[in-house]
């Protein structure tokens, strides 16, 4: 059976932290998810800070360290490589991966500091036919897929309004309720926000409330909540029925049904990806999808800036 070849750059918390993560949600880091997926081999880990390349070894003692991602990647050749870095830093090895051919890489959220950055990172995996995806791990989720296409197909008619609850930054968490927003409403039309200096910030990436108008008539409200509750979860109502995803997406209320438990969110995107590459799905939470939700963070913050004044969203 073919192996694909996996690295991480980056071993922090989502890069090879396992031990950060419930049972309930494991594998829930790139490199563990790679090392459990049985056609993926973990060939390499990279990081320039040695305390965590320590921490990794000894949960994949076999598996070979780096500090030079570059090195890495010319020594192991991998056909897949997740970049788990701070976002200022994404656009530089997305950059660098793609140029020495691997297949896939797996971006984590945001996927870059700017829209001009993400845009040349969506154009240059074109250009190489590498597969760039970013890790809004819910996009991946069966369930949630599973649901989107209900709610598409309309069990809850025209849906009309939705609510979504986030904590600890805009371009943080609130990347996920806006992927989530997205797959389930369509494009963004325009958008109004405001900062929320009551609600806990971390020091450069503030809350922010917002009202979100799609294409597709329908409005969301966007609402930052303290970090103590770690609240994040979805409503919509449609003109027949509505729509609950609860528990960090994990669980779907739906009339009297109460569907979903804790599972890896990881592990389903590490076989989305092998799928891909074996040309048996269509990519999901590409980087096109994640240029597009980065564009209505920005719009948001935009307004934001502008005591709320209404900003149009490109696309």
């Amino acid at each position: 059976m073919k192996k694909y070849k996996a690295v991480v750059i980056g071993c922090g918390r989502i890069g090879a932290q396992e031990w950060n993560y419930s049972r309930n949600v494991r594998p829930a880091t790139h490199a563990a998810a790679y090392f459990k997926n049985s056609k993926i081999e973990l060939v390499g880990l990279c990081d320039i800070d040695s305390e965590k390349l320590k921490k990794a070894k000894k949960l994949f003692p076999d598996v070979s360290l780096y500090s030079s991602a570059k090195k890495m990647l010319k020594e192991t050749k991998p056909d897949i490589v997740s970049v788990a870095t701070h976002t200022n830093t994404h656009y530089k090895f997305v950059k660098m991966a793609a140029g020495l051919g691997v297949k896939a890489i797996v971006c984590e959220k945001p996927i870059a500091d700017s829209l001009g950055e993400a845009k040349e990172m969506v154009k240059l995996c074109r250009q190489k036919k590498c597969l760039l995806f970013v890790n809004h791990s819910r996009h991946f989720d069966s369930l949630i897929q599973r649901w989107q296409r209900k709610v598409k197909n309309g069990i809850l008619g025209n849906v009309l309004q939705s609510y979504s609850a986030y904590h600890n930054g805009l371009f943080n968490n609130g990347t996920h309720i806006m992927d989530l927003l997205r797959m389930f409403l369509g494009e963004v039309k325009e958008v109004i926000g405001f900062y929320n200096n009551l609600t806990s910030n971390p020091k450069r990436d503030k809350n922010v409330d917002a009202i979100i108008f799609f294409k597709s008539g329908a409005r969301a409200f966007l609402q930052s909540v303290s970090e103590k509750q770690k609240l994040t979860e979805w409503s919509f109502y449609g003109e027949k029925n509505k729509l609950f995803l609860k528990k960090l997406g994990m669980q779907i209320s739906y009339n009297n049904l109460k569907i979903g438990s804790q599972r890896s969110l990881m592990a389903q995107m590490v076989w989305h990806i092998v799928s891909c590459l074996e040309k048996r799905e269509r990519p999901q939470s590409t980087g096109q999808d994640g240029l597009e939700v980065l564009k209505v963070l920005f719009a948001i913050k935009k307004s934001a800036n502008n005591n709320g004044k209404i900003i149009n969203v490109v696309h």
